[in-house]
């Protein structure tokens, strides 16, 4: 992993991708765009209420710096689900310039050249899948709800099921989000995960600050979830956004007053 600065425009990338040379990609941080306030400055949220101008000029920036197809992006609709999309060309600028036409999405698969497919995240995990053989990439939102319902798995088992794809030929990263240091819970939560996760107890501990809380380890949880599928080339940024809101925004730290970071990744053609 490693923090790029292009221009203004800093950014996390993953060694593991990038030594395929068959993607582009990042993470965004704060840092590089033209959002205003607390919004400031590379907030990559249409739907925050930000003035749109502003947010559709941070997408232009950060394709300019990354060399993104900037008049293809797609991006996911959150919604916490296990819901998987297959992008196709006619896809091509949904979510950012025209109209998705599709709700309740958080993960984006293609294996069409030139869509940089677009997940967010303030927290909540983001998974990069590239299937090198198959030459197919996939995007997951992964919040505690999605990790707790195996969300990483879901994307790639839609993998798996439209381009073929098998698991040892996936290289996967995991990327900033909030971390086991900060990432209190309370008994719902670890419900959700005992229920879901067959490994919930090597992943949830006591919280050492409060007594009767605990915290969860979510990039443990997707890396295991994706190893037990045979996947074997996993990076994590190990970055956490609570941490770190000078580079990051972060739901728990800020609340409503934020914007977002993105996922990018797209197939060079």
């Amino acid at each position: 992993m490693k923090i790029e600065k292009i221009g203004a425009v800093e950014v996390i990338v993953f060694d593991n991708l990038t030594q395929t040379n068959m993607v582009k990609h990042c993470f965004t941080t704060r840092h590089g765009g033209v959002s205003q306030g607390y919004y400031s400055s590379m907030n990559m949220g249409l739907t925050r209420g930000e003035e749109k101008a502003l947010v559709l000029k941070n997408y232009e920036i950060l394709g300019e710096a990354m060399g993104f197809s900037k008049e293809n992006y797609v991006t996911s609709q959150q919604m916490h689900t296990t819901n998987v999309r297959r992008i196709f060309a006619q896809d091509k600028g949904k979510g950012v310039l025209r109209e998705r036409g599709y709700a309740e999405v958080d993960g984006l698969i293609t294996n069409e050249p030139n869509i940089p497919l677009v997940i967010f995240g303030a927290d909540c995990v983001p998974v990069f899948l590239l299937d090198t053989k198959k030459k197919a990439i996939g995007m997951a939102h992964c919040g505690w709800m999605g990790t707790g319902n195996r969300m990483a798995e879901h994307t790639l088992q839609e993998m798996m099921k439209e381009f073929g794809t098998e698991p040892k030929d996936v290289v996967a990263a995991i990327g900033p989000s909030i971390g086991k240091c900060c990432f209190q819970v309370d008994a719902p939560v670890v419900a959700l995960f005992r229920e879901n996760i067959a490994f919930a107890e090597d992943i949830i501990f006591d919280d050492p600050t409060e007594e009767g809380k605990k915290r969860i380890d979510l990039w443990e949880t997707n890396r295991r979830l994706l190893a037990d599928m045979g996947v074997e080339n996993i990076e994590i940024a190990g970055l956490c956004t609570m941490c770190d809101t000078e580079r990051f925004y972060s739901h728990r730290k800020m609340r409503e007053n934020r914007g977002v970071m993105a996922g990018v990744m797209e197939l060079k053609g």
